[in-house]
């Protein structure tokens, strides 16, 4: 037996066993889920059509994965309006068993996937059975996070006492760099105030004698 059923917009042709690929559907892997939407069913050389309403029919499938299908490019663009834009798109898809095609519409609910249970240890012989509530910490165990507690302040501790040993530090050195400042400022303040040393005041050249006339008698 066949059937044609319709999941998110697309018809998928199965039969029991078959494994197909549909839109993504929000149930754990292993589960099962129950498709209703049959369009056709076939068995042999009957066939019941759809006419106007879905068949009363059901197809019940087994939660194999969740896959993506394969990337696609979307590009787009204007000419001559400098646009243009690149688009990426992958689907979710769940891939389905096949179990069972049958008539008439199911009433079972989907069913979860089991979840396996933690063995419990079997208790050897002269031993008595353990309780399943846990067993009180003893004093012993109870100083482990004290321990780890007060290794995480002493940490913090060092970091703290290096830190202030670094600003220490940077601030003799910013001392000394004033004090340096502060020295030549004086320096320059004391070459500023002494005098100048006095330049050698110009000769005066000799006034030139007045020539002697030789009309004069002398």
């Amino acid at each position: 037996m066949y059937a044609i059923l319709q999941h998110g917009g697309h018809q998928y042709r199965v039969a029991s066993g078959d494994r197909i690929l549909v839109d993504r559907i929000p149930v754990e892997v292993g589960s099962t889920v129950t498709l209703e939407s049959i369009l056709l069913l076939g068995d042999g050389a009957e066939s019941d059509v759809a006419k106007g309403s879905p068949v009363e029919a059901s197809v019940t499938a087994t939660v194999i994965a969740h896959r993506k299908g394969r990337k696609i490019r979307v590009f787009t663009y204007k000419p001559k309006k400098r646009h243009r834009r690149t688009l990426g798109y992958r689907s979710q898809l769940t891939e389905l068993r096949i179990d069972d095609v049958s008539r008439g519409k199911a009433d079972t609910k989907p069913k979860a996937a089991a979840k396996p249970k933690p063995a419990e240890p079997e208790a050897k012989a002269g031993e008595t059975a353990v309780s399943k509530k846990p067993a009180a910490k003893s004093r012993a165990e109870a100083p482990k996070t004290e321990v780890v507690e007060d290794d995480a302040v002493a940490v913090e501790a060092a970091a703290i006492a290096a830190q202030a040993v670094a600003v220490a530090a940077e601030a003799k050195a910013a001392e000394a760099e004033l004090a340096a400042a502060e020295l030549a400022v004086e320096e320059a303040a004391a070459a500023v105030d002494e005098p100048k040393a006095a330049k050698p005041a110009p000769k005066r050249k000799a006034a030139p004698k007045p020539k002697k006339d030789p009309d004069d008698g002398a």
